[in-house]
């Protein structure tokens, strides 16, 4: 290993307290998806303390950032994510079920490390342009929302990995190996369906519920899964239910679903 190489190694165990301090507040904001504000401007403050030229709010997202050091090509994407899931709140360092909010949101797959990672490999690949003097850019970028909002998604439609030569990412595992392979397509898609109120026991025929529309969709997904491909999946969660008193013929009733599969294919 080259000089160079050890320096940018060097670097990166130097600021293990930083990317430990990072990860670590990621963990305890455990923010949803697209709603990282806090994590957002942890990354920015540190970036921006590291030496590196941030900018916030990239392609419309507000919770996205960039952070650029170096000058000229190859320029070198790291692909940060840090948003958490609803209903996985957990205490550190506990193996068994011990939520720290109750309902609250939680690192279920570990995005509070992702993140951290890519920082740190980030300031890796600066200590290496600076101490080996060649031509080159790292550009760290915060992508939210990875858990169903897909900001890299926004980010490709406006072009932004155009400029790159290469982009990096990684997620925690339980091992530590590179694969190869690919995942899924997705499609998420929100349902809202519209009734007419009424009281169930009085004048339930004078209402139309909206949740039963809801109901009726989930029965037609179980059986359009026996038509579909077998790499194919179909998730979903009912976000309103219209109401909580079950005497009343609910007006409104939601839906979201995520619909995944190898392609976008679609048979017509």
């Amino acid at each position: 290993m080259n000089q160079n190489k050890q320096a940018a190694l060097a670097a990166v165990e130097k600021k293990a307290p930083l990317v430990a301090d990072v990860a670590d507040s990621v963990w305890e904001y455990a923010e949803l998806s697209l709603q990282e504000e806090r994590s957002c401007a942890k990354y920015c403050a540190v970036l921006a303390q590291e030496g590196f030229t941030v900018e916030k709010g990239i392609c419309g997202i507000p919770t996205a950032f960039s952070a650029a050091y170096g000058s000229g090509r190859p320029v070198i994407g790291l692909l940060a994510e840090y948003d958490a899931l609803s209903g996985l709140s957990q205490k550190a360092e506990s193996l068994t079920r011990e939520e720290r909010i109750p309902g609250g949101c939680g690192h279920g797959c570990g995005h509070n490390l992702l993140g951290a990672g890519a920082f740190a490999a980030a300031l890796g690949v600066k200590a290496y342009l600076e101490k080996s003097g060649v031509s080159g850019t790292v550009v760290l970028y915060g992508c939210p929302g990875e858990e169903g909002g897909a900001a890299k998604a926004f980010m490709a439609r406006e072009n932004l990995w155009r400029a790159l030569d290469a982009a990096l990412t990684w997620h925690p595992d339980d091992v530590n190996e590179v694969v190869t392979g690919s995942s899924n397509s997705c499609i998420q898609t929100q349902y809202h369906f519209t009734g007419v109120a009424a009281h169930a026991a009085g004048d339930p025929d004078r209402g139309r519920s909206a949740l039963d529309a809801v109901e009726l969709m989930n029965l037609g997904v179980q059986f359009l899964r026996e038509h579909m491909s077998d790499k194919a999946r179909v998730h979903y969660a009912i976000t309103d239910a219209g109401g909580r008193s079950p005497n009343v013929v609910q007006p409104r009733s939601s839906v979201l679903c995520i619909w995944c599969g190898p392609t976008m294919w679609r048979r017509r």
